[in-house]
């Protein structure tokens, strides 16, 4: 016997197999959470812009709701085409709701991440 017992390249190629899965996930993980906390910054400060100028989204009219809109998907670039933008204000607060895919695709089932839903709220500053 050289010592080599229990050593088989299906050994080899299931362990690096194993290796590579784990290694997939923890990337498409990353990838997710990178995409959350972007979206989560982006919509902290569209807010805060709507809700500095003092009128908020809706108090500004479509206009206002649309600019906040179009802020954000310039901000996060070419992924800001598939966000769902929903910007409301009660007169205290603005509050921006952002809705997104999440860009890990190659997790699937019952491993699914779930889309990215954000909301920030951020109170309305009034001059007096």
């Amino acid at each position: 016997m050289s010592g080599h017992e229990g050593s088989s390249p299906v050994t080899a190629v299931l362990s690096l197999t194993v290796f590579l899965a784990f290694l997939l996930l923890a990337t498409q993980t990353l990838v997710h959470l990178y995409a959350t906390t972007a979206i989560t910054a982006a919509a902290f400060d569209v807010a805060r812009g709507a809700a500095a100028e003092g009128r908020g989204c809706v108090a500004a009219g479509p206009h206002g709701t649309q600019r906040a809109e179009d802020h954000l998907r310039r901000r996060l670039g070419r992924f800001g085409d598939s966000v769902e933008v929903v910007c409301t204000d009660d007169g205290e607060s603005t509050a921006l709701t952002v809705r997104a895919p999440t860009p890990a695709r190659v997790i699937g089932g019952p491993m699914r991440l779930g889309d990215i839903e954000r909301t920030v709220r951020v109170r309305t500053e009034v001059v007096r």
